[in-house]
């Protein structure tokens, strides 16, 4: 196959690091690649935070403007050319496979977050209503339409062709993060007087802000309540809840920043803190994680033991988990009705007893602290850089494209 001659657009309604990381790796397989986006991820933040005519902007731009651009990138594209499409904007990977299709070109479906599963999870809508069913049909034909999906993780995979049929091809391939962006060396800074735990990035209704409040409360009315700090910089629908629920308490909690602002401050910290909760383990994987790890921090996940986050933190022995499912196994989840239990949680009495156990077992093991540390930083890079994510996005485009 000619790559010079093979074009490939990457679409996402928001231009954000690990969008831009997407063309890198293309790239990097040698291929021409223009990134289609509307919305800078500066831009994105303000809005999220605003009210009235800004977040009315906002939906609009996500919504009719965007997909309109991406009609007109479809209007002008050669016939030579292949389009990767992000499930943001949930409709607009087939809606281009309609028309893409037309003129003979390719359409492979990134899925960052599986809707109208993430609706359900933050309680917009039931699983049997009106607009579930409708935004479900969607996806069922995504599926069935799109010449390929990727998807984040091998659960995420499951579920996903589970609940809504197969794709015509997949592959899991992570999301990453651009290594190159981060420091070359590993800055050991042992916690000589408190281990600082950080949470970055977005902590909407898939994560479990509630376990983490908890957590964080009873730590603080513990033995070890001089020994730890916790930090925070996080957007999203339960931002403000944290902030609100942990006031009074010695903890910093402000916006997330930009994404180099962050990547400096991250050398300062030993711990970085993620979260899913059971529901919204199944439909998406926080690509902080790969952030966190790449800036040399353990991960300490509050999330399903088989959840694709957890899968990756004992992947490459980065980390602790604190299982917050009363199931251990993916295999468990059948017996019964699966969708009911995928989203059953563990009592928040045992979530917050296994994270103190968990952090006061790493305040007495610093070494092994150390050692996940550099499991992380290193494997990271062994195993999520962009050569290895770079060779499978080039099988599938070659078997998508057919040559």
């Amino acid at each position: 196959m000619d790559k010079k001659k093979l074009k490939v657009y990457i679409a996402s309604n928001v231009g954000i690091d690990y969008f831009f990381f997407l063309a890198k790796t293309l790239k990097e397989a040698d291929y021409e690649v223009e990134p289609v986006f509307l919305i800078t991820e500066v831009n994105y933040r303000k809005w999220t935070k605003a009210s009235g005519l800004k977040k009315i902007w906002l939906r609009l731009q996500m919504y009719v403007f965007y997909p309109g651009l991406l009609l007109f990138k479809a209007c002008i594209c050669d016939k030579k050319s292949i389009f990767v499409i992000t499930s943001n904007t949930f409709f607009a990977p087939v809606l281009m496979s309609y028309i893409l299709h037309l003129r003979k070109v390719k359409v492979i479906h990134l899925l960052y977050d599986l809707f109208p599963d993430a609706l359900e999870i933050a309680g917009a809508f039931r699983r049997s209503s009106f607009l579930s069913k409708g935004i479900g049909n969607i996806m069922r034909r995504s599926q069935a339409k799109c010449d390929a999906t990727v998807y984040l993780g091998d659960f995420l995979k499951f579920h996903a062709e589970k609940r809504w049929g197969r794709s015509k091809s997949s592959e899991t391939i992570d999301i990453s993060t651009d290594l190159a962006l981060y420091t070359e060396s590993f800055v050991h800074n042992p916690p000589s007087s408190k281990l600082i735990i950080h949470y970055g990035g977005q902590l909407g209704h898939l994560h479990d802000a509630i376990s983490i409040v908890e957590s964080i409360k009873y730590i603080y009315t513990s033995d070890i309540a001089d020994l730890v700090e916790f930090n925070f910089y996080v957007s999203g629908a339960q931002a403000q809840f944290v902030k609100n629920a942990l006031k009074g308490y010695p903890i910093k909690v402000i916006s997330a920043v930009p994404s180099y602002e962050w990547r400096k401050d991250i050398r300062n910290f030993h711990i970085g803190l993620v979260s899913l909760s059971p529901g919204g383990a199944s439909v998406c994987l926080p690509s902080k994680t790969y952030g966190m790890m790449a800036g040399g921090m353990a991960i300490l996940a509050i999330c399903p033991e088989w959840s694709d986050l957890a899968v990756l933190v004992k992947s490459i022995n980065a980390g602790y988990v604190v299982n917050n499912s009363i199931y251990s196994s993916s295999l468990e989840l059948n017996d019964g009705d699966y969708l009911d239990n995928v989203a059953k949680k563990r009592s928040i009495t045992e979530i917050v007893e296994c994270f103190y156990t968990t952090v006061k077992t790493i305040l007495n093991q610093k070494d092994l602290l150390l050692e996940k540390r550099t499991n992380a930083y290193k494997g990271v890079r062994a195993k999520h850089d962009v050569i290895q994510l770079s060779e499978k996005w080039d099988k599938l485009i070659r078997d998508v494209s057919g040559k």
